[in-house]
């Protein structure tokens, strides 16, 4: 498995996941390092897509701009984005989630899951069902399982 970051060149036609959602506030639970390893410890061999250059120095870090022309690259050349949507209006509100949600909802290599926890998402629930997709994930292991079921 290889992680590739907004600063990297993304690989063309290889097997992969890119990770959309809320940026985790807790460095020690982010969402996306949990995801990268269960997808290690299923054995997954392809490219994790990860937008968080939280992590990576200032001076390697892609303008704004920058950032969302290679998310929106990175989302078209996945082989699967996974949405986890870990709302918390006053710290991890994930408006540009939204946005990112809803412009690749009308594609068939979406998977969406959110926390019970999580706050205003009735919305994206009922347009994620209203479009054939099951219910979302409300746990991480079966986000996961079930992108890799289906990619």
């Amino acid at each position: 498995m290889r992680i590739v970051y907004p600063s990297e060149r993304i690989p063309k036609n290889k097997k992969s996941i890119f990770l959309a959602g809320t940026i985790s506030s807790d460095r020690k639970n982010d969402w996306r390092q949990l995801v990268i390893s269960k997808l290690e410890k299923a054995g997954y061999n392809g490219i994790v897509l990860n937008p968080d250059y939280t992590d990576i120095a200032e001076d390697q870090r892609n303008t704004y701009e920058d950032q969302i022309l290679w998310e929106i690259n990175a989302i078209k050349t996945s082989t699967a984005t996974m949405f986890w949507i870990d709302r918390d209006l006053k710290t991890r509100p994930g408006l540009t989630t939204n946005v990112e949600f809803g412009y690749w909802l009308n594609t068939d290599k979406i998977f969406y899951g959110r926390p019970d926890t999580s706050e205003k998402c009735f919305y994206l629930d009922y347009i994620y069902k209203l479009q054939g997709f099951s219910n979302p994930a409300n746990n991480l292991d079966d986000l996961v399982n079930i992108t890799l079921k289906n990619m």
